[in-house]
């Protein structure tokens, strides 16, 4: 039962009594309002009345809702940073497309896999021959807005006259980070390139390894400086070949075991270009190629993000994203190429000259 008394006072002053009443007990709220302005109400401990929170049931009903948001939540949060990684991904392969194009227009060809004195080197003593061995990224730095590291890169390699691993300051120079050679996905710190800048992009060498000029397939498997790929050499078509496909340095994780029956551990390469070899590797002593150049679609060994075989050179094409890599094509459209398409077409799309056509958007 509630009860109000209104007292009317002089100058528009009003005063409110207020009364509530409960079983044997009386409790009153007063309100004091004068020219528009109301007294605050008063709290529950002022008037007498019980406090009420929470009870535990309530709270535990509270936080397992919030659970259940956050764990409908999260997928797509993560989805859609997967989505931002792989957009910037994308930009990252556009840019380099365009920065050959660059180069190409500047020096009338495509730069070499990697610049080196002694291809095909396969004795101890040829390593330290190899001059400069920087490799087709580091190339085209001037027109990717690097043009700093390019030229403290030069001044290192006293103008292109020694290796770049001949001095400290080439070392110093070839441990930079450049981001925009990194694909974001690539979230494990593993990395082959032995603390060396690292590129996750590599130039395509074709469907086979360590093709000799002129027979090679792939737009950069040219190890002489004097000997590039010139636009009119890519006889299938600038839209139908690809020139750089992604590498990624991100360890597999059990139960995967898809290279050669053991977990792939990629190997992403340095952007300075290939690291000196010597004896000790056995099949190979002077740069390393697997550094510079990707290959695939040959045989089942060069596959996208798998091999028949379980040691790194050839597991030369992969990506963190899964179901397939991010690639440029000559003409600098980006594509993402299915690890299911068939070698065949895999092999067409490597090869540059072998006079089949497909249309990117029909794999």
């Amino acid at each position: 039962m509630l009860g109000m008394l209104i007292v009317g006072l002089d100058g528009g002053s009003s005063f409110v009594f207020c009364l509530r009443s409960r079983p044997n007990r009386f409790h009153s709220i007063v309100s004091f309002r004068h020219w528009g302005y109301v007294m605050p109400r008063p709290s529950f401990r002022e008037t007498g009345l019980p406090a009420r929170g929470f009870t535990l049931v309530e709270l535990l009903v509270v936080i397992a809702i919030i659970g259940v948001l956050v764990g409908l939540l999260l997928p797509a949060v993560q989805s859609a940073r997967e989505s931002a990684r792989r957009s910037s991904c994308q930009n990252n392969l556009k840019q380099i497309g365009l920065s050959l194009q660059g180069y190409v227009s500047a020096k009338s060809a495509l730069p070499p896999s990697v610049w080196d004195n002694v291809p095909q080197a396969n004795t101890a003593g040829d390593g330290p021959n190899n001059i400069p061995g920087v490799g087709a990224v580091a190339l085209s730095l001037p027109y990717m807005e690097q043009a700093d590291i390019y030229n403290e890169l030069q001044t290192a390699c006293s103008n292109w006259t020694v290796n770049w691993q001949a001095t400290a300051s080439g070392t110093t120079v070839a441990q930079k980070r450049i981001p925009s050679l990194n694909c974001p996905s690539n979230e494990n710190p593993n990395d082959m390139s032995r603390g060396y800048g690292r590129t996750n992009y590599i130039p395509n060498a074709g469907t086979a390894a360590y093709v000799a000029y002129p027979n090679q397939s792939g737009p950069f498997n040219v190890h002489e400086k004097s000997f590039r790929t010139k636009l009119a050499d890519i006889r299938d078509g600038l839209s139908k070949t690809l020139l750089v496909v992604e590498r990624s340095n991100t360890l597999e994780l059990s139960p995967m075991a898809s290279c050669g029956g053991t977990a792939c551990d990629w190997s992403a390469g340095p952007w300075v270009g290939g690291r000196l070899t010597g004896s000790a590797a056995g099949w190979h002593s002077g740069l390393n190629p697997t550094d510079v150049e990707s290959y695939g679609g040959g045989n089942a060994t060069y596959l996208i993000n798998r091999s028949d075989q379980s040691w790194g050179d050839d597991w030369g094409s992969s990506s963190p994203h899964g179901g397939g890599l991010f690639a440029v094509y000559c003409d600098g459209a980006v594509t993402f190429v299915s690890e299911g398409v068939s070698m065949t077409t895999y092999g067409y799309l490597r090869n540059m000259k072998d006079g089949q056509t497909f249309n990117p958007d029909t794999f």
